[in-house]
């Protein structure tokens, strides 16, 4: 199997290394690494490859998740705390940070805002860090962020139509209120019933821009225009070739753990991100160290793991993953019946596609949340779900049939899907086709340009089924995977049951312990609605030379927040002799 979806190639390697995703049903994998007791050193630059431009480079133009320049340049309020993690072997191990979804406050810490209160479920009081500067690139000219650029961004965020959070939390985007007191203190005033939403997205989701460019430009949707605090700073994006990163010399992290403690970040002079068009000349130029870190599916990885110089890590991602959607909001449609759903499901053959198409290297319960180490507290193990459930996982294609003549399709229907043009897509749903077939679903498979993808799968405009991505676990309390008008509810379920789970979720938060047990709870009634048909999900690897330190194939510090770059650094003597040049 290769991978040339933008989502996995591009938003796991560019928001996976730019700084992948989650890990197995304890976590990822580890291997090949262990405590880092050298000095790191600056200087060196980290060159990734991926086979796409980012669609956008403005989460107010386009979800932030699809703007893959700004886990380098741009940061949150919020981002998860690296000393909870491995941090070289010095952290916590309380967290992974495979999952990009990671937005537990309990494995948070301040970003552009040093410090915050949560006063109530109504007001958010913020206290922005001193001393960070913006990028020195005109008008902004490497001046200081204050209150107004806080307020002004998360403004934005309010009104602009295409704003994810407009867009995806209207109610919330019109109620919410947010001033500055003072040059470095911003206040969020929301209502209790949009206080998660506000929380969970404003803090530790949208960027913060500079006011006097966004005013200048319009927007930041030409890469020229790039101006934030990050890391580094984008000195040239070439499309369809590569773009190019500098360190910023006025950065205001220091390494918070380790050997490097106090030392400012980041170590690396730079990186460099090839647009390679396919992922065969990715993966021959990262054998040939031409490329330091690597992505690869289960079966890429194979060669990999015959090579003991490089060090690696396997996961689950915890988004991403495509399930089939379903028009189960149309009464005239066979969806909108349990019994069809459910034959659907009893009609594949899960492990046979585990087994065959992912060599075994694949789980089989996924969705609506994968099992995360930093959230295994909403995860039930499949083998922990009533009969029920389990049996949908398993292949009854008789039973399938009998279903199929109770709702009245004994001669079962045709039916369509919508997918993106790639292999990965692709090949799965034709296993699924066949499958069908034996039952009498006709399955026609309709693929898209990217483009033509995303926007179908942002504003859920499909006839009759879909195969599209979800959200990760980060919002399992907001149930926006099977409920509400927004993209992730793929399906359009409008279940009381569902919708009253969460509410209670959403009345529970921030205590995430009565959260998370209301969400296991309802599990089971959820998986056995069938609303969305969820393919087994397989492994992923990512794969790095031993000259890259202090980095553990992190995904995202955080929520989406770039991974672990910023706090890596390259052993330049290391990589001289291994390459010998």
């Amino acid at each position: 199997m290769t991978t040339k979806t933008w989502l996995v190639s591009v938003f796991l390697i560019m928001a996976l290394i730019a700084a992948l995703s989650s890990g197995s049903c304890a976590g990822g994998v580890r291997e090949g690494t262990g405590v880092e007791k050298e000095k790191p050193t600056y200087g060196g630059i980290v060159t990734l490859g991926v086979t796409a431009d980012p669609p956008a480079f403005d989460d107010a133009i386009q979800p932030q998740p699809y703007c893959g320049t700004l886990a380098y340049t741009h940061e949150d309020l919020l981002m998860g705390d690296w000393t909870k993690g491995k941090a070289g072997g010095y952290g916590t191990g309380e967290c992974e940070f495979f999952a990009t979804s990671n937005n537990r406050l309990k494995y948070s810490t301040g970003c552009l805002a040093e410090s915050w209160e949560i006063q109530g479920r109504d007001t958010i009081v913020l206290h922005i860090r001193k001393g960070v500067k913006f990028h020195n690139k005109p008008p902004t000219n490497g001046r200081e962020l204050t209150a107004d650029d806080v307020v002004f961004s998360l403004k934005r965020q309010c009104t602009l139509p295409t704003a994810y959070f407009k867009r995806t939390y209207p109610r919330a985007a019109e109620t919410t209120e947010i001033s500055a007191t003072d040059p470095y203190t911003v206040v969020i005033k929301c209502t209790p019933e949009q206080f998660v939403n506000v929380v969970t997205v404003m803090l530790d989701f949208v960027k913060i821009y500079p006011k006097d460019a966004i005013e200048q430009f319009g927007d930041m949707n030409n890469p020229k225009n790039s101006i934030g605090t990050g890391p580094f700073i984008l000195t040239e994006f070439i499309p369809s070739s590569a773009a190019s990163y500098v360190r910023h010399p006025d950065y205001w992290q220091k390494n918070p753990i380790g050997p490097g403690k106090g030392d400012q970040l980041p170590y690396l002079d730079g990186v460099k991100v090839l647009n390679l068009g396919d992922e065969s000349t990715i993966h021959a130029a990262f054998r040939t160290g031409q490329l330091d870190i690597v992505g690869a599916d289960w079966e890429q990885a194979q060669e990999y793991l015959r090579m003991p110089q490089l060090k690696h890590v396997k996961y689950i991602p915890d988004s991403g993953q495509a399930c089939i959607f379903m028009r189960t909001d149309k009464k005239d449609s066979p969806f909108a019946d349990k019994r069809v759903r459910q034959a659907l499901w009893l009609a594949l053959d899960n492990k046979k596609i585990a087994d065959e198409y992912y060599g075994g290297n694949a789980i089989l319960l996924k969705w609506p949340v994968t099992p995360v180490k930093e959230f295994m507290d909403i995860y039930v193990p499949l083998e922990q779900m009533p009969r029920s459930v389990q049996e949908l996982f398993e292949y009854h294609p008789d039973k399938a049939k009998q279903l199929l003549a109770e709702a009245g399709y004994p001669n079962g229907f045709k039916a369509k899907v919508i997918c993106y043009n790639s292999r990965v897509y692709m090949d799965p749903l034709q296993m699924v086709k066949d499958m069908w077939s034996k039952v009498g679903i006709e399955l026609e498979i309709e693929p898209k340009d990217f483009g033509t993808y995303t926007s179908l799968s942002i504003r859920r405009a499909y006839d009759d089924m879909m195969f599209a991505g979800y959200a990760g676990p980060g919002t399992y309390m907001k149930a926006i995977n099977y409920t509400g008008p927004g993209m992730y509810n793929g399906s359009y379920v409008n279940d009381p049951v569902l919708n009253e789970a969460r509410d209670k979720m959403l009345a529970a938060y921030p205590d995430e312990t009565k959260a998370a047990e209301i969400h296991r709870q309802m599990l089971p009634y959820l998986l056995e609605q069938a609303y969305v048909i969820a393919l087994p999900a397989p492994y992923w690897y990512v794969f790095w030379w031993p000259w890259v330190k202090n980095y553990n194939g992190e995904a995202s510090i955080g929520y989406y927040n770039g991974g672990g770059i910023r706090y890596s650094w390259i052993d330049q003597e290391l990589k001289k002799s291994m390459l010998g040049k």
